[in-house]
């Protein structure tokens, strides 16, 4: 019912705006705001239909932290080093400490990887069960990024609708002689371009690809976290676990995660 009265209202809002500036006298203000309403609400209407309403909610609720600074980085450090501290238990053989401190761990995938090592599973299982889990975060991950890249296209051509239908107003009001009139409609079909442009190029993707940037980061966190679960199970020692980890944090080229991703992505 929810998704129903979404896009009714989208949809009624769109209808206005259209009728009030097809239909009202001419006005530079009545242009600007209709306008903005045909390209932002046909951009969500459209984005609504084609994927869903959980999908829109969810992304907003993305964007309206993507420009500000991860705050679990404190969280991630502390539950790193409650897996060392469980890797150490465990390589001495102390299965019930090494579980108390598995609890602590609040990377879900670091996490499950050593709850996995400890109740015994294979080797060869918890790899492919974690690759799985990976694969699976990198999916969901990759949605946001590729609706909002579909909203970019779909934003110009809202724009373009608005401009075809400023210029068939200001056909019609050629006979009339009313410049006002002639005036808000050219504006109204220049405007509605604009704000097609700018919400598609200036908004839309600057954000995509502040998302696929991130995602790109988190997966290359979940491989490291896998390559870490791996060293745990072989028993190696806390401190060469630690020296991968911060060998890998501290590199910035990006090209050595992609390969990582295609490794995963070939299992």
């Amino acid at each position: 019912m929810a998704i129903y009265l979404w896009i009714g209202s989208l949809s009624l809002s769109l209808l206005l705006a259209v009728s009030v500036q097809l239909f009202a006298p001419g006005s530079g203000l009545i242009a600007i705001v209709s306008g903005l309403f045909l390209v932002v609400g046909g951009t969500l209407l459209t984005a609504t239909m084609s994927h869903s309403l959980k999908a829109v909610l969810t992304l907003w609720h993305l964007l309206t932290d993507i420009w500000q600074t991860q705050s679990d980085t404190g969280d991630d450090e502390e539950g790193f080093r409650c897996f060392l501290q469980a890797a150490n238990f465990f390589r001495r053989g102390e299965i019930r400490p090494a579980e108390a401190m598995t609890q602590r761990i609040s990377e879900p995938l670091l996490r499950r990887g050593t709850q996995l090592v400890l109740d015994g599973f294979p080797r060869d299982q918890i790899n492919l069960a974690l690759q799985r889990q990976i694969a699976e975060d990198r999916d969901h991950l990759c949605r946001p990024a590729e609706m909002l890249r579909a909203m970019s296209g779909y934003a110009p051509a809202f724009g373009m609708l608005g401009t075809l239908l400023g210029l068939v107003q200001m056909l019609f009001g050629l006979g009339s002689g009313d410049l006002a009139s002639i005036g808000a409609a050219m504006g109204f079909a220049m405007l509605t371009t604009v704000y097609g442009l700018v919400l598609a190029n200036l908004l839309l993707k600057p954000m995509a690809c502040k998302l696929e940037q991130r995602g790109r980061q988190l997966i290359t966190r979940r491989v490291a976290h896998l390559q870490a679960v791996m060293m745990l199970c072989d028993r190696q020692h806390a401190e060469l676990i630690r020296e991968m980890m911060d060998e890998i944090n501290s590199k910035q080229d990006m090209q050595q995660a992609a390969v990582q991703l295609r490794l995963v992505a070939s299992h």
